[in-house]
């Protein structure tokens, strides 16, 4: 804060006393805060998680799909589907999975023990310390913290709680609850450790029935942008990305996996439900993944574009 002038007319010598006697009040008093340290252990932005939840991700090396017709029969069975969102998540919330009332505070922890003892020594909790140990010898940690508010900064806090894992590949699945934001999941691959994380509150999030790959977008916040990440055992990695152009309102809405290896969407260029909407049938092939439409012809004209992982 600058210092006040006074009324009096003073000399030079007098103000460089009352700053040099303000800079030391300062430096004493205790009243400047200092930035909280960052909590240990891994957090969504953490540099080696693979954060789905990032609009902006996406493939370096890319190439285009091929583009192929949709029959009429499929085209109609996509756009009568009822869609998929984030109000009912494939990746069933902590509570919900455990069936648990908000105010049965011992209903997660005890549900939390049971998969713990039963991961064979794999995961470890030691209070607010959650550990994840991969095949290879590494360790994932996550710790639960609270920070209180001050008068420079909000207050936060994230908990977390292990789930078990992805019945198709093992992945073990840890929830992280915000203190201002909608619940997250890591996916922990069992063999190296590697980490993907999901915004599985506000993102539409759809594991594939092997649970092999994971579909994941936001459908509020436009531009549109959809990712598809890849859990195998060398994963997670970022296999394919779509998006419109950034003043577009298009949106989609995910209309589930049609089978192991593709799923549905609705392309809605107006950014809802008309007759302008496009049903897309994107699936992996054995040369790559394709995406199939009633028009073919009509793809470069929709403003709705993927690109997929280089072999």
């Amino acid at each position: 804060m600058p210092l006040k002038r006074p009324d009096s007319p003073s000399t030079d010598a007098a103000r460089l006393r009352i700053a040099g006697a303000v800079l030391i009040c300062v430096l004493t008093s205790g009243h400047v805060e200092a930035a909280p340290a960052p909590p240990p252990g891994l957090r969504f932005n953490s540099p080696e998680v693979l954060n789905l939840s990032d609009r902006e991700r996406d493939i370096a090396n890319a190439d285009a799909l091929t583009v192929l017709a949709l029959d009429p029969a499929s085209a109609a069975a996509i756009l009568a589907a009822p869609a998929v969102d984030e109000q009912r998540p494939a990746l069933a919330f902590s509570d919900d999975a455990f069936a648990c009332k908000p105010a049965v505070r011992t209903c997660t922890p005890a549900h939390e023990r049971a998969l713990i003892e039963g991961s064979g020594g794999k995961v470890k909790r030691d209070g607010k310390l959650l550990a994840v140990a991969a095949s290879d010898g590494k360790a994932v940690r996550f710790t639960d913290f609270t920070q209180a508010a001050s008068k420079s900064a909000e207050g936060d806090s994230e908990t977390h709680w292990y789930l078990g894992t992805l019945a198709g590949t093992g992945y073990h699945r840890v929830e992280v609850q915000f203190g201002h934001d909608a619940p997250g999941n890591f996916l922990i691959n069992p063999g190296d450790g590697g980490v993907a994380f999901v915004h599985n509150g506000s993102d539409v999030v759809a594991p594939s029935p092997d649970d092999k790959w994971l579909v994941t977008f936001n459908s509020i916040n436009p531009p549109i942008s959809v990712r598809v990440a890849d859990l195998d055992m060398t994963g997670p990695r970022l296999a394919l990305t779509c998006g419109a152009a950034k003043r577009s309102v298009a949106t989609v809405q995910l209309k589930g996996w049609h089978d192991e290896r593709s799923f549905d969407l609705v392309l809605l260029p107006g950014g809802k439900p008309g007759a302008d909407a496009v049903p897309l049938r994107l699936g992996r092939g054995a040369n790559g993944w394709q995406i199939a439409m009633p028009d073919p012809a009509r793809a470069g004209r929709l403003g709705f574009a993927c690109r997929q992982r280089s072999p």
